[in-house]
């Protein structure tokens, strides 16, 4: 696929694909060579850039705090990995869909100069006033960004983010474009040639669309859903277009979430999540199923 046409395909999905999947959620299309993705975009272009901060109740700081940030190892690996490849103190680093902050708080800690990105009011505030990061309401496409930062960063990242985005090509030239010569772009997301992904598009055909299982997981039209799953080798081509040089690209295991959050979204019953969650946690520890990639590249 020419990934300059990846965003084309977005606005206009049925001249170019066909809709193969019909989910709970969301229709999934797939063009000729293969992209999924769905018929939704945000109107990211209408948020005012002001950080409501009256957005952030108890409620919401729960969730970020129990569902969002409950897996800290996950977000103490990203700094782990990051720092493999860029030294810390006084780097200058951009985390574009920051979430709660969690992330860049440990980098912070480490010396590193941090700013995210944060397009969620509730998610923006709690950054803000619990680890008193520098965040932004102001997509990486924005002016704002893409003259003032241009070769500004030594490092990007978007953890679980692409999946999230209008326009993926877009987003990610426009990082690329704030990151300094030599400078790193790290991103993680669901992995579409993994085994949740395969066992959904199965599971869809064998029952005609009656049971989509992974798939109602992994898809999504609510605001910021999941709009695209990549592919290892779409994400290469992707990170080649931007002018990146690739300098990993592997699957992984990792759940954003704790288990019981998708077996609720899967089954629908929590009694019985509450059975099967005991079964579920023992299964993966002994089988470390990869569901997820992680590309880093580092610009030309």
């Amino acid at each position: 696929m020419n990934k300059e046409n990846v965003d084309a395909l977005k606005r206009n999905p049925s001249g170019y694909a066909r809709r193969t999947y019909k989910l709970k959620n969301a229709d999934v299309y797939v063009s000729a060579d293969g992209f999924h993705f769905i018929d939704r975009l945000d109107p990211v272009e209408d948020l005012p850039p002001e950080i409501d901060a009256s957005q952030l109740t108890g409620d919401t700081a729960a969730y970020i705090e129990t569902q969002l940030q409950a897996n800290e190892r996950k977000f103490l690996h990203q700094a782990e990995v990051l720092e493999k490849y860029l030294p810390l103190p006084n780097a200058k680093v951009l985390d574009i869909g920051c979430g709660g902050g969690l992330f860049l708080s440990l980098l912070e800690r480490r010396g590193a100069n941090v700013t995210g990105i944060e397009l969620s009011d509730s998610r923006a505030q709690y950054a803000k006033t619990k680890h008193g990061l520098e965040i932004h309401k102001r997509p990486i496409e924005s002016d704002f960004w893409q003259e003032a930062y241009a070769n500004h960063f030594d490092a990007v990242t978007l953890w679980d983010v692409i999946e999230h985005v209008n326009y993926p090509y877009q987003t990610l030239k426009c990082a690329a474009n704030v990151l300094k010569p030599g400078g790193f772009l790290l991103i993680d997301t669901p992995c579409r040639d993994s085994f949740y992904h395969r066992f959904g598009e199965f599971t869809y055909k064998a029952t005609r669309g009656k049971y989509p299982t992974f798939l109602n997981a992994m898809y999504s039209s609510h605001l910021f859903g999941h709009k695209q799953i990549f592919s290892t080798n779409e994400m290469k081509e992707l990170f080649e277009a931007v002018g990146m040089e690739i300098v990993a690209l592997h699957k992984f295991h990792e759940l954003s979430f704790p288990y019981e959050f998708y077996l609720k979204k899967l089954l629908g019953s929590e009694a019985i999540v509450r059975l099967l969650l005991p079964f579920v946690n023992l299964f993966f520890r002994l089988f470390k199923i990869q569901n997820k990639m992680l590309a880093i590249g580092r610009k030309k």
